[in-house]
């Protein structure tokens, strides 16, 4: 399930940095079975200051260190999931080396599910139920009507 006007991923040279940020080393090509620290998708500011576009950030083993690879998604705007993080290895575990962890095409493919995940989630809860909403339009006059008042723990309507 793909966003709506949202085009295929193209890698870019030119990458953002956030302040106050860590600055990997950048890489310009990742390999499907790579091993992969880290995949994130969120919302930065181009780097010529174009606009808010949204970025695919993957930080790949190379050698003894990491580099940062990065793919241009298009426009924040046309994105409807929010930003996430997908783990693919937990560096701090000496036991586990890098051959566990998993590959570039194992976090694109999770990504890819979850983001479907979190688009349909966002447009279920959007999506009222029809039947349960008359019937609290139908309890909320007769309280209003009958001034009943209402306490919960987010608000209080006190009537008189």
């Amino acid at each position: 399930m793909d966003e709506v006007g949202v085009g295929t991923p193209e890698p870019i040279t030119l990458q953002p940095h956030q302040l106050h940020h860590m600055v990997w080393p950048e890489t310009y090509e990742v390999f499907p079975d790579e091993p992969a620290l880290l995949l994130i998708e969120r919302p930065e500011v181009a780097p010529d200051h174009s606009g808010w576009r949204r970025y695919q950030s993957i930080f790949v083993v190379r050698g003894d260190g990491l580099g940062k690879y990065m793919e241009d998604m298009g426009p924040a705007d046309l994105h409807v999931a929010p930003s996430f993080d997908i783990p693919g290895g937990d560096p701090a575990l000496e036991q586990i080396s890098p051959g566990d962890w998993h590959t570039v095409a194992e976090l694109r493919d999770y990504a890819d599910d979850f983001r479907a995940f979190l688009i349909k989630r966002k447009l279920q809860r959007e999506v009222p139920d029809l039947i349960s909403g008359y019937h609290d339009e139908i309890d909320q006059e007769a309280r209003a009507r009958n001034k009943v008042s209402q306490f919960g723990a987010k608000f209080r309507v006190q009537r008189g």
